[in-house]
């Protein structure tokens, strides 16, 4: 993707984030929002966040090429690796529910996210979370007989439990389970146990550091080999209506079921991709 087409999507964001406020339960400004994380991904995974009750998000989330494509390519800035749409509601101020449509193997997601302990704002969180994702590609771009329509479907369960350890900094961990119906050897188990995490520092109310990883935990099943972790560092920002999150990730994709479990070509940062997420709530 160009950087013109960037500029427009930035463009659209901003129009669309044009009206006014009213605070309410549902209205909340994120500037003013006591919780933990204001935002409900961070990088490229969740948080324990959840929606306040009749709130809606919409999230574009965006991955550039690699830093290593050099100047010509604007160090990846002209080059494209993926993008995400997605719409979240809260249903609950302990349930939110959300769908998401990704370049990245044409995917199709849908999750679950349900805060079972603490309060939003509490030291410690305990949320649960059940993403369903259909790989949508075209059945001949699977080179694969005999092919069910079940091949395409990944399920990640995910207990991801945060503390707030000081005014500012969070710190989280999340052991997860991915199954995919389809591997691509036999001895491979479809269920992959994987452990993620992440840090997010407050520096002022407006804004924080953020960083994620996630590993395959080794020795329990015969999983397919993940040599590199998954990390990501960024920073967000945090206007009344907005969160504007820029990172650099060595993941190309914005699935769980894929940025858990594929192997990152290195972490080299070369190789690491420039991405930015932006939210809107209402």
């Amino acid at each position: 993707m160009k950087v013109w087409k960037f500029i427009g999507i930035v463009t659209i964001a901003v129009f669309i984030g044009l009206p006014t406020y009213v605070e309410g339960q549902s209205e909340k400004p994120l500037t003013k929002a006591k919780a933990q994380a204001q935002s409900l991904r961070l990088i490229t995974g969740h948080t324990a966040a959840t929606l306040p009750e009749g709130s809606f998000e919409l999230a574009i989330q965006h991955r550039f090429g690699e830093l290593n494509s050099g100047a010509y390519n604007l160090y990846g800035l002209d080059n494209f690796n993926s993008m995400r749409i997605a719409a979240d509601f809260g249903v609950l101020d302990r349930l939110t529910l959300g769908v998401g449509r990704s370049s990245y193997r044409k995917t199709f997601n849908g999750y679950v996210k349900w805060r079972f302990f603490g309060q939003a704002e509490s030291k410690l969180v305990l949320t649960y979370l059940a993403d369903i994702a259909i790989d949508a590609r075209a059945r001949s771009d699977w080179n694969l007989e005999p092919f069910l329509q079940s091949h395409r479907l990944f399920y990640t369960h995910q207990l991801i439990a945060s503390i707030q350890v000081n005014k500012g900094l969070l710190i989280s961990v999340s052991p997860t389970i991915v199954h995919a119906n389809l591997v691509s050897q036999h001895n491979y188990s479809n269920d992959m146990p994987v452990l993620s995490g992440y840090i997010r520092q407050q520096i002022i109310p407006k804004f924080a550091l953020t960083a994620e990883a996630s590993v395959m935990i080794p020795g329990i099943l015969s999983v397919k080999p993940k040599n590199h972790p998954t990390i990501g560092v960024g920073f967000e920002y945090f206007t009344p209506k907005h969160a504007f999150q820029i990172n650099l990730t060595n993941s190309r994709a914005l699935n769980e079921a894929y940025f858990l479990t594929d192997n990152p070509s290195s972490t080299l940062l070369g190789d690491f991709c420039m991405g930015f997420n932006l939210i809107r709530r209402w």
